[in-house]
């Protein structure tokens, strides 16, 4: 099921116009109807938009398998505020788009339902980011914060790092007197690189976003929690608009120091995809020497502290010179800069290389570039995350967050490595976008009895299950892990084959487990 918060923020859906009823935008549909009221299940009913739809809008909405109407259509009329009404009344969201292909406005739905059914719903999130950039560059910021007032349905209060609010009516930073405001910024200060995080003021629960570029501190967008509000697609809608806010507050700094933040903006929107064209792409490269008609390869590295005084010693700039050597001792240019605390190393590389050696090569180089910064940096622990080489350099984007990926759920492969590669990290990047409430009942009703046992008898059967699955398989060599005889392995296969009501030799069987034990992995 799609609830309408959730396809509102899909193309085509996200340019939709909302004519009402958007206090049930948490109302769940399972398919979408054109032009009819003969529904067996929860729809949502598509019309065109004409004189007869304005008037049966009443009907459409009092049936109760209708849980909203889209409208579409680019003619010009009329839409009287009693429509508005109806759908207020009935608390059933009803949309207005310029579409005019019916057929294609039900693939793109059945598009969406497919890709929540399979679990990947977060790639519709991340091509969010393209529509909120779109929209500030239209709209600019008062446009984003208001399309987000009105899909979240409350006020959005944007504050900078001055502690003043921007007015949407006017259309500027105004200074207020609210001590509620000064307690965020003591307790939420520009050190705290969370995302969001939550405070209570008085009785109220507030969502605070942190606004920041690398180690760049603009300020924080909150609103209030609020009774039946969807949180997790509220999070994923504002966190992927505050790339655009950011991009926004980028610019006004530009003023100040304009080279670097030009600079530094260019490279933002390579990696979010708010370059118009590639002639485009190329044609300001050129002003800094860098040359985008070359095949590139892009990494994002993650410094991670091995203690809590190494995090005060860390010298970003020395290990980006340190990285700009490396790539250089290699006869290859990059363009080395952070980003949201990691380092993005875009490589260019030979045009001639086929994508086999193009990867390999790159991946060798990454591994060359982990050990010289680990060695470097002792009290510092390396990762790298590689995304894949696209034809062209305008789908950098999608590398970056294939990279950022790549680093974040490498970590929970079987066999660990400080260099990922996007292509080899396996099931865990389809896991980690289901709930992790599912991931826990699978888990227990996989594993929870042989748990149970082993906490009960202080015996191994877990254990011997993650070596058995660690060293593919091999009995000779699981059994040498742990230090036991092959026969006596076997037959403790044999018991956790009873234990689990499986057969090791059923890949279906070999499978659940597998994946039972890599969610385990995951959630602790």
């Amino acid at each position: 099921m799609l609830t309408f918060q959730e396809m509102i923020s899909a193309s085509p859906f996200h340019h939709a116009e909302i004519i009402g009823g958007w206090e049930g935008n948490v109302r769940q549909f399972t398919s979408m109807q054109h032009n009819s009221i003969r529904l067996e299940e929860p729809s949502l009913v598509l019309l065109p938009k004409s004189a007869s739809t304005v008037i049966q809008l009443h009907e459409y909405l009092s049936v109760s398998y209708v849980q909203g109407i889209l409208i579409y259509g680019n003619d010009d009329l009329f839409i009287p505020p009693a429509a508005s009404d109806a759908a207020d009344s009935y608390k059933k969201p009803v949309l207005l788009i310029k579409d005019t292909n019916p057929d294609s406005i039900i693939q793109k739905f059945a598009d969406l339902k497919q890709l929540k059914t399979s679990g990947l719903f977060h790639y519709v999130w991340e091509r969010s980011t393209s529509f909120w950039l779109q929209l500030i560059n239209d709209s600019g910021l008062a446009g984003v914060l208001r399309r987000l007032r009105l899909i979240l349905g409350q006020e959005i209060l944007l504050v900078n790092e001055e502690l003043q609010i921007f007015s949407l009516d006017e259309g500027a930073w105004t200074s207020v007197h609210e001590p509620f405001l000064k307690s965020i910024a003591n307790q939420h200060g520009p050190n705290n690189q969370e995302t969001f995080s939550l405070l209570k003021s008085g009785a109220d629960d507030y969502l605070l976003f942190q606004l920041h570029s690398g180690e760049k501190h603009f300020g924080y967008l909150l609103f209030q929690e609020q009774p039946g509000m969807m949180i997790d697609i509220c999070i994923e809608q504002i966190t992927h608009a505050l790339p655009a806010i950011v991009t926004y507050l980028m610019k006004e700094e530009a003023v100040l120091e304009a080279h670097r933040s030009y600079k530094q903006h260019f490279l933002y929107n390579l990696l979010y995809n708010n370059l118009e064209s590639e002639q485009g792409l190329i044609s300001q490269g050129k002003q800094w020497g860098w040359d985008f008609t070359i095949p590139t390869q892009l990494m994002v590295m993650r410094l991670n502290a091995k203690s809590d005084i190494a995090k005060f010693t860390i010298d970003i700039e020395a290990i980006i010179r340190k990285i700009r050597s490396l790539v250089s001792s290699a006869f290859l240019q990059a363009i080395t800069f952070p980003i949201q605390g990691n380092i993005v190393i875009i490589v260019f590389d030979d045009r001639d290389n086929t994508p086999k050696k193009r990867k390999e090569f790159m991946i060798s180089l990454a591994n060359k570039i982990q050990k010289e910064i680990e060695f470097s940096q002792p009290n510092m622990e390396c990762h790298i995350g590689l995304g894949r080489h696209y034809p062209s350099n305008m789908e950098l984007f999608r590398s970056f967050y294939e990279a950022k990926v790549a680093l974040e759920l490498g970590k929970y492969e079987t066999k660990k490595s400080s260099v990922r590669h996007f292509e080899d990290i396996g099931i865990a990047r389809l896991l980690s976008n289901i709930h992790n409430d599912l991931l826990h009942e699978y888990y227990e009703e996989t594993l929870g009895e042989l748990i149970l046992i082993d906490e009960a008898n202080d015996d191994f059967y877990l254990e011997t299950l993650e070596v058995f699955y660690y060293n593919n398989g091999d009995i000779n060599q699981t059994a040498e892990h742990l230090y036991i005889h092959p026969n006596t392995l076997r037959k403790r296969l044999k018991k956790l084959e009873s234990i689990l009501n499986i057969d090791f030799n059923q890949l279906d069987d070999m499978l659940k487990i597998f994946v039972a034990i890599k969610i385990m992995k995951m959630l602790k």
